[in-house]
């Protein structure tokens, strides 16, 4: 009873973390800043004895100026043209219609949306862009970088917000346990714990560091911009996964 009371209220910290983050204006990346939180995490979780594994870059756009059909295919069209290397799909449904464009690269996959959705008549489009690898390395995360800048330059009109999440392992136990190795890897980030939720094989940790300028509101309205998991595995392993402003990935 006491698990699923636990699994229950994390899944409603989740939801409301996920509705701030689309719903709370942060301030956009300017330049190359988006990419050092990403080189932060990496560094920080391989200097705590981690292996690197997967890691996701996420951000999207309101499409203000797409307010109906012939706005969406249009634009759909002028990705299409500007994208070739891209694999298009087209999918539609009841309220909502999208256009998924697919990249394949050597150390990671991008992933381009074009999402209409109707509420009350009204439709709201935004433009999504992913970029995925299924291991961290300082050669691949170069090369990753360098598109990822590339191709969000040429999406969005605005300075977009980026989330960025890591995956690693730590092998063998921890010395104090979960817990205070998720303290040590906030001190680590020069970040103030906020709201936390703690189990025996389990424990997840908002914080605010001001080394990041995106930020969204927690508890009491208190801001946040990093988030770390940490869940014990078979064979006395641990995984950990790290985001800012949260965590946008399954953990």
């Amino acid at each position: 009873m006491r698990k699923n009371r636990m699994k229950w209220l994390l899944a409603l910290m989740l939801a409301s973390l996920f509705f701030a983050a689309w719903q709370y204006r942060t301030e956009g990346a300017q330049g190359d800043e988006w990419s050092k939180p990403m080189e932060t995490m990496a560094r920080t979780l391989a200097q705590h004895g981690a292996s690197l594994g997967r890691w996701v870059i996420y951000t999207r756009e309101y499409a203000r100026d797409i307010q109906n059909d012939a706005d969406f295919f249009k634009k759909m069209a002028e990705l299409k043209q500007t994208y070739r290397s891209f694999h298009w799909s087209f999918a539609k449904s009841g309220h909502w219609q999208k256009a998924i464009g697919k990249n394949e690269h050597a150390f990671f996959q991008e992933q381009i949306q074009l999402v209409m959705t109707v509420t009350n008549g009204t439709p709201q489009t935004y433009i999504l862009y992913e970029a995925t690898g299924p291991k961290w390395s300082r050669i691949g995360w170069k090369e990753a970088a360098r598109q990822i800048q590339m191709k969000t330059n040429g999406l969005f009109v605005n300075d977009p917000t980026f989330y960025a999440c890591i995956e690693g392992e730590f092998n063998g136990n921890m010395k104090g346990g979960l817990f205070d190795q998720a303290s040590r890897l906030v001190r680590n980030f020069q970040a103030k714990p906020v709201e936390w939720l703690r189990e025996e094989s389990f424990v997840s940790l908002s914080a605010y560091t001001g080394q990041w300028k995106n930020v969204l509101p927690a508890a009491k309205q208190q801001p946040i911009n990093l988030q770390l998991a940490l869940r014990e595995r078979l064979g006395g392993k641990t995984r950990v996964v790290v985001g800012t402003p949260i965590i946008t990935i399954e953990y």
